[in-house]
C-alpha cells in the first residue's frame, strides 16, 4: 500500500498566488526605492555642482556646459526607470487562506479615497502652514525695508537737518504692496483653506470628497500664475539660472495635483494612475533638488555669508512639494482592502447557496430563453 503523503496546502496556494502574479520582473512599489535612491543621488549632485560650479557673486554657473549638469543626469534617467517600474511592475490581487487582499493599484476611486494615510493629512496641514508662513514672512519683510529705508533716509540727523521731522513717523511702511500682490495672496489663503479641509477630512476618513477636487484646481492656479510670474523675470528660463529646478519642479506638481483630482473625482482614464504617480515622483525629486541644496547652503555657509546673497531663499511652499505628493502615492502600495472569500459548505453542496427570489428565478427564465433563441 502506497504511503500517504501531507500535503501542505498553504505552500500550495502560495505557490499559485506567485504563478499567477507573475507579470514583471519587479512589483510597482518598487519605484519608491528608485524614488530614494534618485533624490539622494541628485540632492548630492546638485551641492556638489553649487560647491564647485557656481558663481554666488553673479548668481550664475560659471561653466554652463550641459554635460557638467550632474543632477540633470540623475534626473532624467531616475525618471525613466520610474516609468519603466509603473509600466511594467506587477501589482496583483492576493489570496490569503479565506481572504483576498485587494492591490490598492487596483481599487476603486472610491475604496481608495478612504484609504488615504494619515502622513497625506499631516502633509496637507503642513503644507497650509507653509503659505502662512509665506504670507506673514512677506510682510515682515516688507516692513523691514521699509523701516531700513526711513531710518536711513527720512530721520533728522546731525548731516540731514532739514529733513521733516514728521516724515520718518509718516512714512508707511507698507509701500511697495501692490493691488496684484493683494490678489495673490488672498489666492494663497484659499489655497491655504483648502489644503486644511482636505487634512480634515482625511483625519475623518472620509478620504477626498468630490468638493476636495474641485477646490484641488485652485492650487493648480495659483501655481500657475506663480510660474508666470517666475517667466515674467527673464532670469527664470536662463540655462544658468538656479531656478529652473524651481519653475520645472511647479509644472510637474500642477500635472501631479490636476491628475489627483481626476482619480479621486471619478474621472479616472486608462493612464491616470500611472501619470498620478509618475508626476508625483518627478515633481518631488525636483523640488527637492531645487529646495535642500539652497537651505544647506544658507545653514553651513563655510564663513562666506555675503556670497550667499546670490543664492534665492526657497519659498516655504516648495517643502509641501516634496513630501505632499510622496504621501498620496504611498496609498497605492501600502493600503490593501479585504474582501471575504464565499465558505465552504459541509454538505453534498460545494458552496453555500442563498435562496434566490422569486423575481431572480423569473429573471433567470427569460435568460435561458434568450440564449435558446440565439442558439436556434
Amino acid at each position: 500500500m502506497a504511503r500517504r503523503r501531507f500535503v501542505d496546502e498553504d505552500a500550495i496556494r502560495e505557490k499559485n498566488n506567485r504563478a499567477a502574479n507573475r507579470q514583471g520582473p519587479l512589483k510597482k512599489n518598487a519605484s519608491m526605492f528608485v524614488y530614494v535612491v534618485a533624490v539622494l543621488l541628485a540632492v548630492a549632485a546638485r551641492i556638489y555642482q553649487l560647491m564647485t560650479n557656481w558663481d554666488f557673486d553673479r548668481a550664475r554657473y560659471i561653466n554652463s556646459n550641459p554635460l557638467l549638469n550632474f543632477p540633470v543626469m540623475i534626473i532624467i534617467p531616475a525618471c525613466a526607470v520610474l516609468a519603466f517600474v509603473l509600466i511594467t511592475g506587477s501589482a496583483r490581487d492576493k489570496v490569503i487562506k479565506s481572504c483576498v487582499l485587494i492591490n490598492p493599484w487596483r481599487l476603486r476611486y472610491d475604496r481608495l479615497s478612504r484609504k488615504i494615510p494619515m502622513s497625506a493629512g499631516y502633509a496637507a496641514l503642513a503644507m497650509a502652514m507653509m503659505y502662512l508662513v509665506d504670507i506673514v514672512t512677506f510682510f515682515v519683510s516688507l516692513w523691514h525695508k521699509n523701516e531700513k529705508y526711513a531710518y536711513d533716509n527720512l530721520r533728522v540727523t546731525p548731516e540731514n537737518p532739514d529733513i521733516d521731522k514728521y516724515a520718518y513717523k509718516e512714512w508707511n511702511r507698507l509701500t511697495g504692496y501692490t493691488w496684484g500682490t493683494f490678489f495673490y495672496q488672498v489666492l494663497m489663503l484659499l489655497v491655504m483653506i483648502m489644503f486644511i479641509s482636505l487634512a480634515v477630512n482625511i483625519f475623518k476618513g472620509e478620504g477626498l470628497t468630490h468638493a476636495n477636487c474641485a477646490a484641488l484646481t485652485l492650487y493648480s492656479v495659483w501655481q500657475i500664475v506663480n510660474i508666470l510670474r517666475m517667466l515674467s523675470s527673464n532670469d527664470a528660463i536662463a540655462l544658468s539660472s538656479d531656478r529652473l529646478y524651481e519653475l520645472f519642479s511647479r509644472m510637474a506638481a500642477v500635472l501631479f495635483f490636476m491628475a489627483m483630482a481626476r482619480l479621486f473625482n471619478g474621472m479616472e482614464k486608462k493612464n491616470t494612475r500611472f501619470w498620478l504617480c509618475f508626476w508625483g515622483y518627478t515633481a518631488s525629486i525636483l523640488a527637492a533638488v531645487s529646495v535642500i541644496p539652497r537651505y544647506f547652503w544658507l545653514i553651513f555657509p563655510d564663513g562666506k555669508f555675503d556670497l550667499r546673497a546670490g543664492l534665492d531663499v526657497p519659498d516655504a511652499t516648495d517643502l509641501g512639494i516634496i513630501f505632499m505628493p510622496i504621501c498620496v502615492i504611498g496609498a497605492f502600495w501600502t493600503t490593501y482592502v479585504y474582501r471575504a472569500m464565499p465558505k465552504l459548505s459541509t454538505g453534498k453542496r460545494r458552496w453555500t447557496k442563498a435562496p434566490m427570489t422569486r423575481d431572480y428565478e423569473e429573471m433567470g427564465a427569460i435568460e435561458d430563453e434568450n440564449v435558446e433563441r440565439h442558439e436556434i
